[in-house]
């Protein structure tokens, strides 16, 4: 039995009053807020969009949020019209330093070159001092002397400081400075000072046990040292320092001077004068040089096999030759005699 007409008319106007549609504007929905000061679009990724296409379009969920509104963990996009980036987007600026022309590497290699080595002039200008304005009495106080040594013993060291002239000092002076210099300058000048101290005790010890009548005095021990102390530190910075080869070179040329020049001078010549050279000092000295260098000397080959075995062997070289004086100067030695 088909329903009347004013029965569907009634339906019909009930239901428009009742269903009252959410205004809806291309599939964003706006809440009911409260006011707000300030509010921002909020673009969120929505990966499961509901069932509803009135408030979910495709994809993604945009909706006008209040200050309250929490953010959520996918937020994304503009903010309070600012971009987020986080710190690591942001490249850093690398500055390259401009590349030395060959004016300035030429400048920086002469300005090194000629840095003067502060150890040796500093001892260079305390002994001139000394020898020219110091006492006569500090001679005979400071110079190595047969016996006198034994209850001095800063003699070791001290009777480097006193010279038989102003012509000995000279020499020792000039071939220190010419010796020296680009020592310093690669060892550093505590290594150097070392080995000065231990070229002196060297020549002390050597020229006693040698030339046990002898008065030693002068820097030659020293210096010598630090001739020879120059082939450990070509074997340890090879291929590190300029001119390696001049190095070897010059001690072979220096050291064949020196013994032409004690072969010359061994004869009687010297003697009406009473002056001696103690050639003993000069040449423990010089072997001394060897195996401090390669015990106190630092370079880029110190971890090399061959190295390591040259310390080792200068180590016991250096025990052989300091108990061998203690037992000559203990047993062997008259100290009073010389006295």
């Amino acid at each position: 039995m088909a329903p009347h007409a004013e029965d569907c008319e009634e339906v019909e106007r009930l239901s428009r009053e009742e269903y009252q549609t959410v205004p809806v504007h291309q599939g964003r929905r706006i809440l009911p807020v409260e006011a707000s000061s300030a509010q921002a679009w909020i673009e969120n990724e929505d990966l499961n969009p509901g069932p509803d296409s009135r408030t979910n379009s495709p994809g993604e969920n945009r909706r006008l949020l209040g200050r309250k509104a929490e953010k959520s963990g996918l937020q994304s996009g503009l903010t309070l019209g600012v971009w987020k980036q986080s710190k690591c987007s942001l490249s850093k600026t690398v500055i390259k330093p401009q590349a030395k022309t060959k004016f300035q590497k030429r400048k920086d290699v002469l300005i090194q070159a000629l840095r003067p080595p502060y150890f040796i002039i500093s001892i260079i200008i305390f002994i001139a001092a000394l020898h020219l304005c110091g006492p006569g009495e500090w001679r005979a106080w400071l110079e190595w002397a047969p016996g006198a040594w034994w209850q001095e013993p800063w003699r070791l060291i001290t009777y480097g400081c006193v010279h038989a002239g102003t012509a000995h000092l000279a020499i020792n002076a000039l071939v220190a400075l010419a010796v020296g210099w680009r020592l310093e300058r690669e060892q550093g000048w505590a290594r150097v000072a070392i080995l000065w101290s231990g070229g002196l005790v060297a020549g002390a010890l050597g020229a006693g046990a040698l030339q046990p009548r002898v008065h030693v005095v002068g820097a030659s021990a020293a210096v010598y040292a630090l001739l020879t102390a120059h082939l450990p530190n070509v074997c340890l910075r090879f291929g590190h320092i300029p001119l390696w080869w001049f190095r070897p070179l010059s001690v072979v040329v220096l050291g064949a001077s020196e013994v032409w020049w004690a072969v010359m001078r061994a004869g009687g010549a010297t003697s009406g004068s009473g002056y001696h050279v103690a050639w003993a000092a000069h040449a423990l000295g010089a072997a001394a040089g060897l195996p401090l260098g390669f015990l106190i000397f630092n370079g880029e080959n110190s971890g090399d096999r061959r190295i390591v075995w040259c310390k080792i062997l200068s180590m016991c070289a250096i025990v052989v030759a300091v108990t061998s004086a203690a037992i000559h100067f203990t047993y062997w030695y008259d100290a009073d005699h010389y006295s």
